[in-house]
């Protein structure tokens, strides 16, 4: 039974790993877009 719960809890903490992972990577990527439309809007 403790085996079960652990699992679980691992499971879970994988799963908050890989949103947390998206959600950076997600936000990273958009400030990177926003910089390249405002230098293409600036005519870099």
């Amino acid at each position: 039974m403790s085996d079960k719960s652990v699992s679980q809890q691992d499971r879970r903490r994988k799963r908050a790993l890989i949103v947390f992972q998206v959600l950076l990577y997600s936000y990273l990527l958009g400030l990177f877009l926003v910089q390249l439309h405002m230098s293409h809007e600036r005519g870099w």
